[in-house]
């Protein structure tokens, strides 16, 4: 009672809206695999063996916008789509109106993003949701909008219900086609953005595992925190759209030079197709993925077979997290395993790559544990090589850094997890991730050949402790003494963080 009290007051104050606490929810289900068009020709094409998948690295930006976008061209029943963060820039928009235009084929697309980093009003989400074929849905957001006081107040009271978020990330086409990985849709993660762009992967995937991940996307469209877009605003209207429609035209028009390595308009990509047998590696996946929960418990059956992977190494295991605060138990586990006689190897952000100071604030408190366990150390540069930089970047934009959002394990270079999942507190304990565990020699050491190259010293600084017992950071530039940044202001934005009490929220 009090706590409503309290909320009322917080409406109040703020001089906000609420979204409606009860909205009707049409439940819906994955439709079956197409047995026609392109996407299934190609699918077939592959020749997988029942309960087998194929998969194919998609590392270079723009490779991971192309097949995006040659999906969603070539979708003849159906698009499932979910991500933590959709951005309204560039490359947000680009996807998004070809996502309607699949919906103006008669494609159903549905559009799951969640509401902490929402990038549109809540009335034009539900004009865009009264398209007869296209519905976004909105996972676990606050019922105070237009107001930050309101907003802050509110979370503050529901702390525990709203601070967890959905920070899965899929993509289905057709339910022949998928992509998962550590991309979120915006500029940096396709090469536009020219404050940084992410040095990140994602997996294609076709075969066994597709249908597989179209059912574990049916649970969180269903779910109750699943918020339906079309009751964001009561007063949106489909006669609204068309103007709504031109507003992205207009918006790619005036950002066409950015986009000048993307095709503005739908596009045959069967020659991009025909490529494709030759590219995948064969094996047994298996989709993982944390429960939608509000707050009240949570499935760690994906955190538990990442503890399985890792266990079943015999001789080396690569760790890939831009963001990397050991949470319980996972130095001992590092420490057991090169006990063993497992050559660990952690790549992680350095403060000059990374975008989210504050983990790194944190995360540098455990340098010495992390090399007492006995694993190798590398910090990714900012200002890695050419090479990197040409996967990172898209033509016309280079951006002012580049940053590592790559999420990542490789055992013995034949077993492989790529997904959502960062190594901290927020993603072990909080969000809910998802991810996909691989059985294949040929992808292992695929993966394993480009963390390599990641780690190198024109890449990455090795961090190691001389023998005064001072922590050195080295590279191809030669030894440093104190950890590589790009600025002043970047060094005491860290050492502030740093006093901070919010590991447990990073």
């Amino acid at each position: 009672m009090i706590r409503i009290l309290v909320f009322s007051f917080v409406v109040m104050v703020g001089g906000c809206t609420t979204l409606q606490p009860d909205p009707v929810r049409n439940i819906s289900h994955t439709i079956p695999p197409a047995s026609s068009g392109a996407l299934a020709e190609t699918a077939d094409k592959l020749r997988l063996p029942p309960g087998v998948t194929a998969a194919m690295p998609l590392s270079a930006a723009q490779e991971a916008m192309d097949w995006r976008l040659a999906l969603v061209d070539h979708a003849i029943t159906s698009i499932d789509i979910q991500y933590f963060i959709w951005s309204s820039d560039e490359a947000g928009i680009l996807l998004f109106d070809r996502l309607m235009q699949a919906a103006d084929r008669g494609v159903r697309v549905r559009l799951l993003v969640d509401d902490l980093a929402l990038d549109g009003s809540d009335h034009n989400i539900a004009v865009y949701s009264r398209h007869p074929n296209f519905e976004i849905r909105i996972y676990n957001p606050g019922r105070v909008r237009k107001s930050a006081l309101g907003g802050i107040g509110e979370f503050m009271l529901y702390f525990r219900a709203l601070n967890r978020r959905m920070h899965n990330k899929l993509f289905v086409v057709d339910n022949r086609f998928a992509i998962l990985g550590g991309r979120n849709i915006g500029n940096s993660y396709f090469g536009l953005s020219k404050k940084y762009n992410n040095r990140d992967m994602d997996l294609l995937l076709a075969g066994a595992i597709v249908p597989e991940i179209s059912q574990a996307f049916d649970k969180y469209w269903n779910a109750e925190l699943a918020y339906p877009g079309g009751a964001m605003s009561p007063s949106a209207s489909i006669e609204e759209l068309p103007e709504r429609r031109k507003v992205l035209e207009m918006y790619l028009e005036q950002h066409s030079e950015t986009l000048s390595s993307y095709p503005m308009q739908r596009q045959d990509w069967k020659n991009l197709f025909k490529l494709l047998p030759q590219r995948v590696d064969i094996g047994k996946g298996h989709f993982l993925q944390d429960i939608p929960v509000s707050h009240d418990g949570r499935e760690l059956k994906l955190v538990d077979m990442i503890d399985q992977i890792a266990g079943e190494s015999h001789e080396e295991l690569i760790l890939v997290s831009p963001y990397f605060i050991p949470t319980e138990g996972l130095l001992e586990s590092i420490a057991e395993q090169v006990s063993r006689g497992v050559k660990v190897k952690i790549l992680t952000g350095s403060l000059g790559s990374n975008n989210h100071t504050a983990v790194h604030s944190h995360y540098r408190k455990y340098r010495r544990k992390i090399l007492a366990a006995g694993a190798e150390l590398y910090e990714f540069r900012h200002d890695p090589s050419e090479h990197i930089r040409a996967i990172s970047d898209v033509p016309p934009v280079t951006a002012g850094f580049i940053s590592l959002h790559a999420k990542a394990l490789v055992a013995d270079r034949d077993k492989v997890f790529i997904g959502s999942l960062n190594l901290d507190p927020r993603a072990v304990v909080i969000n809910t991730e998802n991810g996909i565990y691989f059985e294949s020699s040929a992808l292992g050491k695929d993966l394993a050949t480009r963390f390599d190259i990641m780690m190198l010293p024109e890449n990455a600084w090795r961090v190691f402790i001389d023998k005064n017992d001072e922590l050195r950071w080295e590279s191809s530039e030669g030894i440093v003494t104190r950890q590589p940044a790009r600025t002043w202001g970047q060094r005491i934005t860290d050492f502030f963080f740093g006093l901070l009490p919010i590991e447990s929220q990073l």
